[in-house]
C-alpha cells in the first residue's frame, strides 16, 4: 500500500509539472488563410492580401446565404510577415497559415525577385510547402483573390482544384509547389518555371455575389501561358505552343488532346494522348555537349472529321509521322524562344549534363549562361496511334452522303 501511496503521490507531482499546449488556440480565434497574393506598393513596400475563410458562411446549413464564402484582407509593410502581422489591426481573428493553397506574385514583385517572400514562408512554422505558386497577368495579384467562382465556393480551392485538374489534362499548364521551386531557383543547371493566371471577364463586378448568380459569370479566372524565371525573378511569358513544347521536353505531359490533319489534309482529326515518355541524353562531341531527347508517345483518335475513312495501315503512318513532327515543332519553338530571348535553362539540360558527365560541366558551370543559347539539340520522337475511339468509321461519312 506504501508503495501504491509513494506512486500516486509521484504521478501527481509530475502532472503539476505538465505546462499541456503553450501555443493553443481556439478555432473560434483563427482566421484560416487558404489564399495569399503579394502586389508591389507605394514606397517600396509590399502589398499583402489574404483570403480567409467566413465560417458562418461555410458552415451554414440554410441554404439562404448573406454573405461571401471568404473575405479578402490586406496590409503593407516592408516584408511579407510584418504585412501579415499588421492586418490585426484590422482583422479580428488571427491569421492561422497552415492551410494555403495558393500563393500569387504580381507581375512586378516577381520582376524584382521572389526569393525572399518564400524564405519568409519557408521558415514560418505554420506554413506546409505544398501550395501552388502562380503569377498574375494583366492584373493586380489581389484582384485575381478577390474573383468569386461558381463551382467551388472558396475561390483559393478553385485555383488549386483547376490547375491541378489542368496540369493532367491539359498540356500547356503546370504545376508548382513552393518547394519545388525553390528547389530549382538553387540548383544549378536548371530554372524554374510558373504558369499565369488571368482574369476573363469584367473584374469590377467578379467580386459581387452576383457573379454566382447567373449561367455566364461576369467574371471568371483562367490559366494562361508559362513564366521563364531566372533564379528567383522573372524574365518573360511562353506562349501556348512553347508551354506545351517545354512539357513534353520535361516530360510533364500526363494526357492532352490536340488536332492533326487528315490524310487528304481536308479535314482534322482530334487525338487524345493516353500516354507520353520523353528521355533526355546528353553527350560531348568534339568536346561540346549535345542534347538528345527521345520522346515515345501513345495516341487515339478521338474524333473523325475526313472525308475518307481511315481504313490502312498507310493512313495511320502519315497520321503518326504529322503527329511526330507537330510533337517536334512545339519543342523545337520552346527551345528557339527560351535560347535566344530569356537565356534561362528552364528545361534543366546543364542539370543532365552534371549527372552524365560531371567533368565536362565543372568546365560549362562558371559559364553555362553564354553556353546555354548554342547548345545543340537533337530530336527524336515516336508517336504510335491505338485504337479510334468508340467508332470504326465516322458518323459524318453518313450524313455528307
Amino acid at each position: 500500500m506504501k508503495r501504491t501511496g509513494i506512486s500516486l503521490l509521484a504521478a501527481a507531482l509530475i502532472l503539476l509539472l505538465i505546462t499541456g499546449c503553450w501555443d493553443r488556440q481556439e478555432m473560434n480565434e483563427l482566421g484560416i488563410v487558404l489564399a495569399m497574393a503579394i502586389d508591389k506598393g507605394k514606397n517600396n513596400m509590399l502589398e499583402v492580401s489574404c483570403q480567409i475563410v467566413v465560417p458562418s458562411e461555410v458552415a451554414s446549413n440554410s441554404g439562404k446565404s448573406t454573405t461571401t464564402p471568404v473575405t479578402l484582407y490586406q496590409a503593407s509593410a516592408p516584408t511579407v510577415l510584418e504585412a501579415i502581422n499588421k492586418m490585426s489591426l484590422i482583422n479580428p481573428r488571427i491569421s492561422y497559415m497552415s492551410h494555403i493553397r495558393v500563393l500569387i506574385f504580381s507581375e512586378a514583385v516577381a520582376r524584382m525577385g521572389i526569393a525572399d517572400e518564400l524564405e519568409t514562408f519557408l521558415r514560418h512554422p505554420e506554413i506546409r510547402p505544398d501550395y501552388y505558386v502562380m503569377i498574375a497577368r494583366h492584373s493586380k495579384a489581389s484582384e485575381i483573390l478577390n474573383i468569386l467562382t461558381p463551382l467551388e465556393t472558396i475561390p483559393a480551392n478553385n485555383l488549386f482544384l483547376s490547375l491541378q485538374n489542368s496540369a493532367k489534362t491539359w498540356a500547356p499548364t503546370i504545376t508548382t509547389a513552393s518547394d519545388d521551386l525553390l528547389e530549382k531557383m538553387i540548383s544549378d543547371g536548371v530554372e524554374p518555371v510558373l504558369t499565369g493566371v488571368q482574369i476573363i471577364g469584367d473584374k469590377q463586378h467578379g467580386g459581387n455575389k452576383d457573379n454566382l448568380t447567373t449561367i455566364k459569370p461576369a467574371a471568371n479566372l483562367t490559366y494562361t501561358g508559362m513564366a521563364v524565371l531566372k533564379k528567383d525573378r522573372l524574365l518573360g511569358w511562353m506562349n501556348e505552343q512553347e508551354s506545351k513544347g517545354y512539357n513534353y521536353i520535361t516530360n510533364n505531359i500526363k494526357s492532352t488532346t490536340g488536332n492533326l490533319p487528315c490524310p487528304d489534309h481536308k479535314d482534322k482529326l482530334n487525338i487524345k494522348v493516353l500516354r507520353s515518355q520523353t528521355d533526355v541524353t546528353s553527350k560531348i562531341v568534339d568536346g561540346k555537349p549535345v542534347i538528345h531527347i527521345k520522346v515515345n508517345n501513345m495516341s487515339s483518335i478521338m474524333g473523325d472529321a475526313c472525308t475518307v475513312p481511315i481504313s490502312s495501315q498507310d493512313d495511320l503512318k502519315i497520321i503518326e509521322k504529322e503527329g511526330s513532327e507537330k510533337i517536334e515543332m512545339f519543342m523545337k519553338e520552346s527551345v528557339k524562344t527560351v535560347q535566344k530571348r530569356f537565356k534561362s535553362d528552364i528545361f534543366g539540360f546543364g542539370l543532365n549534363i552534371s549527372r552524365n558527365n560531371p567533368k565536362q560541366w565543372a568546365q560549362l558551370r562558371d559559364h553555362w549562361d553564354e553556353e546555354f543559347p548554342r547548345l545543340k539539340i537533337e530530336y527524336e520522337v515516336h508517336v504510335q496511334l491505338r485504337g479510334v475511339g468508340m467508332l470504326d468509321d465516322s458518323i459524318l461519312q453518313d450524313i455528307k452522303e
